[in-house]
């Protein structure tokens, strides 16, 4: 009867450790999604800034070509105006469409986003990868760090592997 009971024991054991596998590995796959969509939406909020950037910059020049330094030239004065005007009502379109909002902020506010929905599971997302509250099981963190250690000890090696037989 013992034995038996330690058959269960043994069974029971090695389905917690692959259900704890299991969710080891979503979780992992989990992290690596939001750590590229963090990755996207910061390269993407990037080159809107550098956009926005260079708007105020082009806006600049064309009202100090404008209103400080016209041209004598009337086409001139008036293709500066005209430029000045589209660049202004550019800036205004960018505002207004919610193109700053949807692209720039928004991309401020992912990872505070992300916290406040992972929140409800224990979790947290910093400093690109996911970290556990306090109320998760040490011994559950711990096999967590390991499994993400490990995959990733595979991942480098899949992609070695490819690249060596690419050359």
């Amino acid at each position: 009867m013992s034995a038996e009971l330690n058959k269960d024991g043994i069974a029971s054991r090695q389905r917690t450790n692959q259900s704890n596998q299991t969710m080891y590995r979503d979780l992992v796959i989990f992290e690596e999604r939001l750590r590229g969509n963090m990755t996207r939406l910061v390269k993407r909020k990037r080159k809107y800034e550098t956009l926005l950037v260079s708007l105020f910059v082009v806006l600049t020049y064309f009202f100090y070509a404008v209103f400080f330094d016209p041209s004598k030239v009337f086409m001139f004065h008036l293709l500066n105006t005209v430029a000045l005007l589209a660049v202004a009502g550019g800036l205004v379109f960018f505002y207004r469409s919610g193109m700053y909002s949807e692209k720039i902020v928004y991309a401020q506010k992912f990872v505070p986003h992300c916290n406040n929905a992972l929140q409800a599971f224990n979790l947290e997302f910093n400093r690109g990868g996911l970290s556990f509250l306090e109320r998760i099981p040490r011994q559950f963190k711990e096999g967590f760090e390991s499994y993400r250690k490990q995959y990733h000890q595979r991942k480098k090696a899949r992609q070695a592997k490819l690249k060596k037989a690419r050359t």
